[in-house]
């Protein structure tokens, strides 16, 4: 793959084949859309932080006071299962995933390849949560801890709960869906409903995942079993990497770039900028949904939309495709100061507390300091004025020339 085709794959073309396993409501795993139809996307706060100016892998946002997130109950834990200690942080550089097992012997190859330090099995499927289809992991407490963003991966509560059979929902799920600490959610999967407590509220830090259980939860609800890697490669060149990752995996696997930062970075980003007539008919699209909800994954007109739900419906409606996930449409053009910003690029801020590297909303800029968004329950698609706080940088959208 030459590096025009590598760049290509930031570009907005939908080449990019993210987390694409659908769990049926009769437990048979078959393939979904190739992006999640709901994704994390915390809402926006009010922060006194000045803006991180586009940070690399190894130019984090700091993670506020470190707290880790609240769990439910931490009397109630019956510590009956033995949870390792955190040990080290480990980076996620990407995630893959099958409809089914992935067969003998991949994840060794997987872990051999030159630049991979360290592999994480996981079991992953789409489920009904409270009602409503959520990608969801089974994961080991022990290991996947050391994967998770650093306000959670410390606390040994969190995963203590987890192994114990309650859910961590995303931070953006919880708080969006009101699913409060210590409350019960119905989990449908290919083997019955379940019940489970809401535990905690800790995003991830897989971009489309909704919430974690334990494998030994994924495997009671009938999840496929171990069909899912997070691959730690801090060093890696993340193109040449893919590659590696695409040969041994086949072409039954799909990859999605966790990794904030690929080489080189997209300021040369492939295709044509949207030209200004598209821009306009864009916006006009999204104006046209002024006043209606937000409704956490929402994606349909005059009913309701989240903040990437809009930007995705907007775009499309002036015929370009964009990503699903604000994770992937951060990478669907080429990233720009704001300072330079244009009527009709894409803003994105990092806004979770539990995962403060994690670019969690977007909106649609205007011009003059104003911006379009679906910014959060409760509210509506609104015109506001540009937050700096926290803000992660800025989009210009390309398509394929």
């Amino acid at each position: 793959m030459g590096v025009a085709a590598r760049r290509r794959l930031t570009a907005c073309t939908g080449t990019t084949v993210a987390f694409a396993v659908a769990f049926g409501a009769f437990g048979s795993p078959a393939w979904a859309q190739p992006r999640p139809s709901v994704e994390e996307r915390p809402p926006v706060g009010l922060f006194s932080t000045p803006p991180v100016e586009n940070p690399g892998r190894g130019d984090r946002p700091s993670s506020g006071d470190g707290a880790s997130p609240p769990v439910a109950d931490e009397d109630g834990l019956s510590r009956d299962v033995e949870v390792e200690p955190f040990d080290e942080a480990r980076s996620r550089e990407y995630f893959a995933v099958s409809a089914t097992a992935l067969e003998a012997g991949l994840v060794d190859k997987v872990e051999a390849l030159e630049d991979v330090r360290s592999v994480e099995v996981v079991d992953a499927a789409r489920v009904e949560v409270d009602g409503v289809a959520m990608s969801v992991l089974g994961v080991d407490p022990s290991t996947f801890r050391n994967y998770a963003p650093e306000p959670s991966a410390e606390s040994d509560e969190i995963w203590q709960g987890v192994a114990e059979g309650h859910i961590a929902l995303s931070d953006e799920v919880g708080k969006q869906r009101g699913l409060d600490l210590g409350s019960s959610v119905a989990m449908a999967g290919g083997r019955g409903e379940v019940d489970k407590e809401v535990w905690t509220h800790a995003t991830s830090g897989v971009a489309g995942i909704d919430a974690l259980v334990s494998r030994e939860s994924a495997e009671e609800l009938g999840f496929p079993t171990g069909n899912a890697l997070v691959v730690s490669a801090p060093d890696a060149d993340l193109w040449e990497l893919r590659d590696e990752l695409e040969r041994v995996l086949g072409e039954d696997a799909s990859l999605q770039l966790l990794a904030e930062d690929p080489e080189p970075r997209p300021s040369g980003a492939a295709g044509e900028e949207v030209d200004d007539a598209v821009v306009e008919d864009m916006i006009a699209a999204a104006e046209s949904q002024l006043g209606v909800p937000y409704v956490w994954g929402g994606s349909t007109p005059g009913d309701g939309f989240d903040c990437s739900g809009l930007v995705q419906w907007a775009f499309r409606e002036a015929g370009v495709a964009v990503p699903r996930v604000t994770h992937d449409q951060w990478w669907a053009g080429e990233h720009v100061d704001y300072a330079d910003a244009r009527r009709g690029d894409l803003i994105f801020w990092r806004s979770d507390p539990s995962a403060p590297d994690y670019i969690s909303h977007v909106a649609i800029y205007l011009g003059g300091g104003r911006m379009l968004e679906a910014p959060r329950t409760g509210d509506v698609v609104k015109v506001t004025g540009v937050r700096t706080d926290k803000m992660a940088g800025v989009v210009r959208v390309r398509v394929a020339g």
